[in-house]
C-alpha cells in the first residue's frame, strides 16, 4: 500500500514559487499582467497539459456558479483553467504542502483567488460536507492512491446527486509489472497504477454509473512525440514540467512513453455519474 507521506514526499519542492516566478521572467513574461494559459507550461502536470485538462472539463457537468471539487490539484493548473473558462468556483485538494502553497500564490498572481481555493488534504478523507459539490474530477492521481474503494467513496459522498466524477488517469492495460522511473513515482512501492477494470469496478460498487470510457493511446504518443522533437529544436525552457519532477525527469518521459508504445500504459478519460 502506497503511504501518503512518501507521496507526499516524492512531490514536495523547496522554493517553489520562487523557481516558477524566474522562470517566467527568464521566459519575457511580465508578472502583472499574466493569465493561467502563461502558467501551462509548469502547471498542466499530465500527459496532453492544457488539451488534457480540457478532455476533463468538457466532461463535468455544471452550470453557472456551480461548486467544483479538484482532487489531487497539485498547483492548481486545471482549476485555474476552469474557473478563467468558465462561471466555476474551484476547490482543489492535494497531499503535498509546497504544492498548495505555490498554488494559491500563482492563483493570486493571475486574479483567480476569488473563485480558487486549495486545500492540504488527503483525496481518501475529504475535509467537506455530504452534497458539496456539483460535479468532481481527478487528473493524474489514482496512480498514487491504493485504496481507491475510499477514495471513490469519499468523491461519492461529496458530489450531489447528478454530478459526474470525471477521471483522467494513466491506467494499466496489461497486468503486468511496470518500469520506474515514472513522473508519479520513482520506485514501484511508491505507485498505485491499476488497471482499468479496478477503477470501473470500484465506482460501480461505490454507487457510481458509468457513463464513458476513452484510452488515450494514440493522442498520449503524439503528445510525446511532439515533445520530444520540441526539446531536440530548443532545448529545456525556462519554464517546464522538469522544475516539478526533478533531476530524472528525462528518464520518467522516456520510461512512461515508451510503455505507452508498448500498450503496457495509457492514459484513460472516464466519466461517471452520481
Amino acid at each position: 500500500m502506497v503511504n501518503e507521506s512518501k507521496v507526499a514526499k516524492h512531490y514536495e519542492k523547496t522554493n517553489l514559487y520562487d523557481v516558477i516566478v524566474q522562470g517566467l521572467q527568464d521566459t519575457g513574461l511580465a508578472l502583472d499582467s499574466l493569465s493561467s494559459e502563461n502558467l501551462s507550461m509548469v502547471d498542466e502536470f499530465h500527459i496532453g497539459g492544457t488539451s488534457g485538462t480540457k478532455f476533463v472539463t468538457e466532461k463535468l457537468s455544471y452550470s453557472e456558479n456551480s461548486k467544483i471539487l479538484d482532487i489531487g490539484c497539485g498547483i492548481g493548473g486545471p482549476a485555474r483553467f476552469l474557473a478563467e473558462n468558465s462561471n466555476c468556483s474551484v476547490t482543489g485538494i492535494d497531499l503535498t504542502s509546497s504544492y498548495i502553497e505555490t498554488g494559491n500564490k500563482l492563483t493570486k498572481l493571475v486574479g483567480l483567488e476569488h473563485r480558487v481555493q486549495l486545500v492540504n488534504a488527503s483525496a481518501i478523507e475529504l475535509p467537506f460536507d455530504e452534497n458539496s459539490f456539483d460535479s468532481s474530477y481527478m487528473i493524474h492521481v489514482g496512480m498514487n492512491i491504493s485504496e481507491k474503494s475510499k477514495l471513490m467513496s469519499e468523491v461519492f459522498r461529496v458530489t450531489k446527486p447528478g454530478g459526474n466524477f470525471v477521471i483522467y488517469d494513466v491506467m494499466k492495460l496489461e497486468d503486468i509489472p511496470m518500469d520506474y522511473p515514472l513522473p508519479w513515482a520513482d520506485r514501484k512501492e511508491e505507485s498505485a497504477v491499476d488497471l482499468i477494470s479496478v477503477y470501473e469496478t470500484e465506482l460501480l460498487n461505490t454507487g457510481f454509473q458509468i457513463i464513458e470510457k476513452d484510452v488515450k493511446t494514440d493522442f498520449a504518443i503524439k503528445f510525446f512525440e511532439n515533445m520530444i522533437e520540441n526539446i531536440k529544436k530548443s532545448g529545456p525552457l525556462p519554464l517546464g514540467l522538469h522544475l516539478l519532477m526533478g533531476k530524472n525527469t528525462q528518464e520518467k518521459i522516456s520510461n512512461v512513453f515508451r510503455q505507452i508504445k508498448e500498450k503496457k500504459l495509457s492514459p484513460v478519460v472516464i466519466v461517471a455519474k452520481k
